[in-house]
């Protein structure tokens, strides 16, 4: 939480959990109270070095506080992937060596939203392999304000859409795997074992049924969000997408609002999806989709992608 680092700007403490309690890193770091009340800002990870600093800073002044991100994307082949930080914050303002005993405490919260995938099949004569999975057309970082209060809540100004491309960023949900998928009951654990962390946005499903967006390339100059999904589909052991030395590749929509603390979990049924031109292939696969708190849940999410 904090560090003096005067070449990113940063004026702060380093604080660090040892001997079962919280203390200074540096005892050269010791600060004592002062008469007037104190307003505290907490972030991890504090410490910012040149590797981060192109995707994170942080920022606390007595003009701003805020968090400036950009997610890589961790699961893919990218030469720039890196492993995404879990970003959180804390505020604890008006503090003074009266209020409890001195000690200052904290409340993190994440700014980041965890997405996590689970598949299943729609029949239960059908089996599914599935090598890559990508989301197609996502905003990949932006800027977080932090809260006037500690019990408030901060706002992301996420950034353009990247001006390269006429679509925007993708993210990998997993790539190069052979995940077996065999039943229409139990869900399978398709995401890595860490769950991907995203920026908090609102996602617009691909719209296939609309002229003006009904081929992949128009949902990307729309900036409207699939999933491209490289599998097999077999049924009763013939195959209906792919073949026993090939892997075939579907398009699906995929739309929702990400939430800062939430973790949104996708069950994706599958039955089949679309070309890149936007022919049905089999059925669209459904989505049974929940979402929950990282630590607390307030509502359920239910998904369905436009047919």
């Amino acid at each position: 939480m904090g560090k003096v680092d005067t070449e990113f700007g940063h004026d702060g403490v380093n604080i660090v959990y040892k001997d079962n309690k919280w203390d200074y890193k540096n005892a050269g770091d010791l600060r004592y109270w002062p008469t007037e009340p104190l307003d505290f800002y907490a972030f991890n990870p504090g410490t910012v070095d040149e590797a981060m600093q192109w995707s994170y800073m942080w920022e606390a002044t007595k003009d701003t506080t805020k968090i400036t991100y950009s997610c890589s994307d961790e699961y893919g082949s990218g030469i720039n992937a890196h492993e995404n930080y879990d970003v959180m914050y804390a505020i604890a303002k008006g503090q003074t060596k009266d209020k409890n005993n001195g000690v200052v405490k904290f409340n993190f919260k994440h700014i980041l939203s965890q997405v996590v995938f689970k598949a299943k099949t729609e029949y239960d004569n059908m089996q599914v392999n599935i090598k890559d999975i990508k989301i197609f057309n996502v905003k990949m970082g932006g800027v977080y304000t932090l809260p006037a209060t500690a019990d408030g809540t901060g706002s992301w100004a996420v950034g353009d859409w990247p001006e390269s491309s006429t679509g925007g960023g993708f993210i990998t949900v997993v790539q190069g795997k052979s995940i077996e998928v065999n039943s229409n009951t139990t869900a399978t654990d398709i995401s890595e074992e860490t769950p991907m962390l995203n920026i908090p946005q609102k996602l617009t499903a691909w719209k296939v049924s609309e002229e003006a967006t009904n081929t992949k390339i128009k949902a990307d100059g729309a900036h409207q969000c699939y999933l491209s999904i490289t599998c097999k589909i077999q049924q009763s052991g013939g195959y209906l997408l792919g073949s026993a030395d090939s892997y075939g590749t579907i398009y699906v929509p995929f739309g929702d609002t990400w939430v800062a603390g939430k973790r949104h979990i996708y069950t994706l049924i599958f039955g089949g999806g679309y070309t890149d031109q936007g022919v049905a292939v089999l059925n669209p696969i459904q989505f049974d989709a929940e979402t929950t708190g990282w630590v607390d849940a307030d509502k359920d999410v239910n998904v369905q992608p436009q047919p």
